[in-house]
Parts: C-alpha cells; sequence; structure tokens
C-alpha cells in the first residue's frame, strides 16, 4: 500500500498498480476500500470524486455533467483521452457512500456531498431509456470513446468487429450496478419515485439475465449473449429477495462452466477461443473472486463461496491477474495492484 500512495494530495490516494497504472482509478479505489473496510480511504476517494465530478460534456475525455471520472490523469489512446471512460464509476461512486455509512453511522459525509450526489444520480437518469442504462458517447457529443469498453472489462467486446459494441448499448453489469445505485439514492433522498425507477431496472436486470440466456451486453445489433463471471459479480449489487431459486439455480449452473481449481475465470472457455486478447477471457482477477465471494455468503451460495476462496492460496504476492494456461496460472499485469492487495486482506478476515 505504501509503494502505491499518492503523495501529492491531503487525501489518502491511491494508484492502482505498479508499474502499468499509476494514476488513481475510481473504480479500483473504491471496490479495494470496500473489500477492505477502509473508512478512511472511502471517506478520501469519495471526496477527490466530487472534486473532479463532471461539469461538462468534453468528446474527448467522455465527460458528463455530474460523471466520476475513471482515471486521473487521463491516458491518450484514440487520439481521445481516457479522463471519464467508465459508465460504472458514478454507480460506485454512490454505492461507496453507501459503504461509508454502513462502516460509520457517520451521515455527514453524505450531507457534505449531497449536491454531489444530486449531480450523480441526475448522470444516471439522464441515461435510462424504457428502464435500461444506456451507454453511447454521443452522451459527451462525441462518435466514440477513448477506451473500446467503459465498464470494467473494458479491453474489447466478444463477437464484435474490433471488440467495440455498435452504440447505444446496455452493459448488464453496469445496469445491475447503477440498479443499486438509483437505490441507495431514492434510500438518502427518500423518494418514492426513484424507489419506483430502481425497481424497473431491476425487472430488466433480470430479463437480461435470465429471459433467454445470458446476456452480456446489448447494442444496435442486439444481444451479446455468454457466460462470463459477470453473472456472479452482479450478486454483489443484487439484495436478498431479488433473485427467486429458481434464477439462484440458473447461476449456480452457469457458474460451473467459468469454475477452475484457482477460483472463477472471466469467460467461458470455449467463448474466449474466439478472443485474441487474454487479459478479460482466459484470465482470473482476485479482487473479482473477492467480490464473488462477498455476493455468494449474501446469497448463501456455499459452492460458489468455496470455489471464489481458492484464489487466496495463489496470493503470495499482489498480482493483478492469473493467466490460465493448459491446467496451471501464471501472474501476469501489475504486483502490487491495489484491489488485490484489497482481495488478499478480505479473505484473510474471512478465514480468521
Amino acid at each position: 500500500m505504501d509503494r502505491l500512495k499518492i503523495k501529492n494530495y491531503d487525501l489518502e490516494l491511491y494508484s492502482a498498480g505498479m508499474p502499468y497504472f499509476s494514476g488513481n482509478f475510481t473504480r479500483d479505489s473504491i471496490i479495494s476500500a470496500i473489500l477492505m473496510k477502509n473508512s478512511k480511504m472511502l471517506k478520501d476517494q469519495l471526496i477527490f470524486c466530487s472534486l473532479n465530478q463532471g461539469k461538462n460534456k468534453n468528446s474527448i475525455t467522455g465527460e458528463e455533467p455530474g460523471k466520476i471520472f475513471h482515471e486521473l490523469p487521463g491516458v491518450k489512446i484514440r487520439n481521445l483521452n481516457t479522463f471519464y471512460n467508465a459508465c460504472d464509476t458514478t454507480a460506485l461512486y454512490l454505492i461507496g457512500h453507501k459503504f461509508y455509512y454502513q462502516f460509520t453511522k457517520d451521515n455527514s459525509l453524505i450531507l457534505n456531498q449531497k449536491e454531489n450526489i444530486k449531480r450523480a444520480l441526475e448522470y444516471i437518469l439522464s441515461h435510462l431509456r424504457n428502464g435500461f442504462f444506456y451507454e453511447d458517447p454521443k452522451f459527451c457529443d462525441a462518435d466514440k470513446f477513448a477506451l473500446k469498453v467503459t465498464y470494467w472489462k473494458d479491453s474489447s467486446i466478444i463477437n464484435r468487429e474490433n471488440g467495440e459494441p455498435i452504440y447505444p448499448v446496455v452493459y448488464t453489469l453496469a445496469h445491475i450496478e447503477n440498479m443499486a445505485a438509483v437505490r441507495f439514492a431514492a434510500e438518502i433522498l427518500e423518494s418514492k419515485e426513484l424507489l419506483d425507477i430502481a425497481e424497473d431496472m431491476k425487472s430488466k436486470a433480470l430479463d437480461l439475465l435470465f429471459s433467454n440466456g445470458f446476456v452480456i451486453a446489448r447494442d444496435e445489433k442486439g444481444d451479446i449473449k455468454g457466460i462470463t463471471s459477470d453473472i456472479l459479480h452482479s450478486l454483489f449489487y443484487f439484495e436478498l429477495g431479488d433473485l427467486n431459486k429458481k434464477q439462484l439455480q440458473k447461476i449456480i449452473e452457469a457458474s460451473k462452466k467459468i469454475e477452475t481449481p484457482f477460483g472463477y475465470r472471466v469467460l467461458d472457455k470455449k467463448l474466449s477461443e474466439s478472443v485474441d486478447d487474454k487479459y478479460h477471457s482466459d484470465s482470473i482477477w482476485p479482487f473479482e473472486q473477492a467480490i464473488i465471494h462477498f455476493g455468494a455468503i449474501k446469497f448463501g451460495l456455499k459452492d460458489i463461496k468455496d470455489v471464489s476462496f481458492k484464489i487466496f492460496n495463489l496470493l503470495d504476492t499482489d498480482p493483478e491477474i492469473f493467466i490460465l494456461e493448459g491446467d496451471g496460472a501464471k501472474k501476469g499485469g501489475c504486483d502490487p495492484q491495489l484491489w488485490t492487495i484489497a482481495a488478499k486482506k478480505y479473505f484473510k478476515s474471512i478465514r480468521e
């Protein structure tokens, strides 16, 4: 953690990983703070997010009013900048507030950032169409983003030319994250209207997950289907009562297709054969195993809980990912990686 600390601010901030991700990433930092139950780190990251919350539309960076940044500083890719290239960070900002209050029972941060929270909510609501959360560069007056994909699996999407969706697109996991964020906003703003919106978003999420095969994303061309870790990942954001026994059983059955001796792989092996980039295909992410484990405990899914815990035995250091090769898995990406450190601490606390 000391190696990743960013010392240019009065806030307790961290870079995502060394040597490749030396900037501050909203997604990584909020998830890490939640997994570690580090209220100081979470508070400072939420403050930093509010200080850099989007104000205007910017076709270069992807900025929109109320939007929370992806990485700071941004990186130049495809003659654009990655600064605001994320459609899930604004949701995580609101969810981060939820966990901060759960950890501390202190509502002063929510009160101090109430206007920021409202602007974040307005960003989410502006992306809703018929109950679905859509991503589209047109929202920031652009034709494309610097990144091909703007939820956490941001390298590419399967079954699309050049790994890029045909906008507008609904990413199922990002939709579920934003649903959870609207729910929390409804709670703190005491809004029945927002609660109804969240319930509509939930019904759309269940449609994406269970109506006709698991949908990874839905764009202008149609549904992109497949078994991915997103299905298990989503359990972190659903609440008890959202999923019935039949739906949970479908998730359990799907999990078998991505199960390995080291945890859950990102993508079904058969699908991954058509993907050149192994970063988000033939890989296992330690942080995601912790997220999956958390959700499995919530819903009482013992087998999924046990499989996701297996990654802990490999964490003698803090690698970003494990790449699957044959019957084994080798370390890849950054080492140390912030949210791997967080996953290790999470699993250690569970074991103890």
